[in-house]
């Protein structure tokens, strides 16, 4: 074997294949036959003595020999590629089959066999569209469609979404293309897509992204969902943003100008919107900015005219939808707030007990420290539920005591 591996002479390496083959010793006879060039041979001795490894190794290196004067024909390919099969090698199946040109087999395996696909792979599958012109050329360009579809399906299921948002793309699908990006959550591709695309629908999934993210603390993203929704044209939706933006300043930072803000930027969009219930949406929306501008109008006046801050307050609290534009508990507060700082404790006291009333938990809305400043002035010993921390803040169970 060692003699017939260095011999210069095809010739010789064929004669010591058969002797070994006539002798039973297959792996040998292969590997003289392949180095002899007479492939064919070594292939037929594999399948016929069912040599499992040297059939990988001959196909492998026959696959990384691009110099070779005996390349596999797609007959022979896909041959080896059943051979593998049968033996549940899907891996190798799957790669024969795609060089044989039987690609649609090949992503069959990898559907059913969920074998990974690497982007080598998909652009071998990727089969090159025809130009020509033609029934042919028009026939063989729907078999490419229908394949790059499945194929990124199968990279989808995968969880390859970039490569999915490749092939969709290549298949003529932007809109499937920008949904398997959104799930890879490549904030910085999804924009550069929506960018590129200039699609009204693209531009909105990518503004309905953006919403899922941190964009109140990040100004560049509430930046591109103004934006995307602008140039979709999308004013009901840049509407809803501009209200959320609202209740968040409400809810989160106590920020009522900026909420009043938003909401006239709300109106603005909502009154070029064209939607079914666009007078209904209209009359809320006015509503909540009648509130909201009342409240910040009274808490301008805390130290300029405070009398008429609580009459305001007050009139406020006695509107039915006061929660629609305002916290009722930020009225109270603020009135809370300023009767203790004037050292007005009874009054600051029921201002409490009508939060209480309300059932308005205490914690959001006022400082702990306060509050028991208040009970303590007017004789009350506030009594907090037991196990609670005083990190904890303040909610709506204080037992008093005389």
């Amino acid at each position: 074997m060692g003699l017939a591996s260095s011999a210069t002479n095809p010739k010789a390496m064929v004669e010591a294949a058969a002797y070994f083959e006539e002798h039973q010793q297959f792996e040998k006879a292969v590997e003289l036959y392949s180095r002899a060039g007479d492939t064919s041979r070594a292939l037929q001795l594999c399948f016929d003595a069912q040599l499992f490894s040297s059939l990988s190794q001959l196909v492998d290196n026959m696959s990384s020999d691009h110099e070779s004067e005996s390349p596999m024909s797609p007959q022979v390919l896909s041959r080896c590629a059943s051979f593998f099969l049968e033996h549940q090698q899907f891996d190798k199946a799957v790669m024969l089959y795609i060089k044989s040109g039987e690609v649609q087999l090949g992503l069959d395996l990898c559907l059913q066999h969920n074998i990974l696909v690497t982007e080598e792979m998909a652009e071998m599958m990727t089969l090159e569209k025809d130009e020509s012109g033609g029934e042919h050329a028009e026939q063989h360009n729907a078999t490419r469609i229908d394949l790059l579809f499945k194929l990124a399906k199968c990279c989808k299921l995968q969880g390859q979404y970039h490569l999915a948002c490749k092939k969709y793309t290549q298949a003529g699908d932007k809109l499937k293309a920008m949904k398997a990006l959104i799930k890879s959550g490549d904030t910085e591709k999804i924009n550069f897509f929506a960018n590129v695309s200039r699609h009204r629908d693209i531009y909105v999934m990518a503004a309905n992204y953006l919403q899922t993210l941190d964009w109140h603390n990040e100004q560049s993203i509430m930046k591109n969902i103004i934006q995307y929704y602008t140039k979709a044209r999308e004013f009901n939706s840049l509407a809803g943003f501009y209200e959320a933006c609202s209740q968040v300043e409400i809810d989160e930072y106590r920020d009522y100008e900026k909420a009043f803000s938003a909401l006239k930027e709300a109106l603005k969009y909502m009154i070029k919107a064209k939607v079914p219930d666009k007078e209904e949406r209209l009359g809320a929306l006015q509503q909540r900015i009648f509130l909201v501008e009342k409240f910040v109008h009274a808490r301008k006046l805390v130290k300029s005219d405070p009398e008429q801050m609580i009459k305001i307050c007050q009139q406020l609290l006695h509107q039915p939808e006061i929660e629609q534009g305002i916290r009722v508990g930020d009225v109270f507060a603020l009135m809370i707030e300023y009767s203790h700082a004037q050292t007005d404790m009874s009054q600051a006291y029921l201002l409490i007990e009508q939060m209480r009333t309300r059932n308005i938990i205490l914690s959001p809305y006022l400082d702990r420290e306060m509050i028991e400043s208040i009970y303590r002035a007017v004789g009350m010993e506030p009594v907090f539920e037991e196990g609670m921390d005083d990190d904890d803040g303040m909610e709506e169970d204080i037992v008093t005591e005389d």
